[in-house]
């Protein structure tokens, strides 16, 4: 090799390792060029007063609902619970163990039993023991266990609503309060 050449090599591989410098530079000092409006999809949204659902924390050690609870869980009300002041409550199965219910008002979410009573009430028990919802047939409540105060009162399912209807256009009392008594079954009318 020449001494010509080898300064033209020297000169080359400089010039090379300064481009591919000056390219690593270059990389990191760049941005990445923003996504047009129309590609980018925005998360999907749950509506504002639905509750999140229920974490697996909450569903963690929940024992295998009986029978008892099992046909209890068939009396619940499921659905929305329009409340006093227009607040909602809403009672959903829960959806991995069968017999269970998942209530949610504002921001909070239990896993409740359902637990039928003589009465024709039903409660919903908190299995942290914490909340207690009541059904009774013409209206719901959701109380504070451990305050012993009611978080929202007069909650109505739809199936509540339409028997204080019809019970209204009878003539029968109707009693809104927890010692109401249960309603004759349609086949002991007469």
């Amino acid at each position: 090799m020449t001494p010509s050449s080898r300064s033209l090599s020297r000169v080359l591989a400089a010039l090379s390792a300064c481009a591919a410098m000056l390219t690593v530079a270059q990389a990191q000092d760049a941005k990445p060029a923003p996504k047009p409006a129309a590609q980018t999809k925005p998360a999907p949204k749950r509506p504002a007063n639905v509750p999140p659902p229920t974490t697996a924390e909450q569903m963690a050690e929940l024992p295998h609902a009986d029978e008892e609870q099992r046909q209890a869980a068939t009396l619940v009300h499921y659905g929305k619970y329009v409340c006093d002041e227009k607040f909602e409550v809403f009672v959903e199965r829960n959806p991995v163990f069968d017999g269970y219910v998942d209530v949610r008002y504002k921001k909070d979410v239990w896993v409740m039993k359902p637990v039928a009573s003589k009465t024709g009430a039903v409660r919903l028990e908190d299995t942290r023991g914490r909340v207690l919802l009541v059904q009774i047939p013409f209206k719901s409540m959701l109380l504070n266990t451990q305050t012993g105060q009611r978080i929202v009162d007069s909650c109505q399912h739809d199936m509540q609503r339409g028997a204080e209807a019809e019970a209204k256009s009878s003539g029968a009392p109707v009693q809104r309060n927890l010692d109401a008594p249960a309603p004759a079954p349609a086949a002991a009318k007469q």
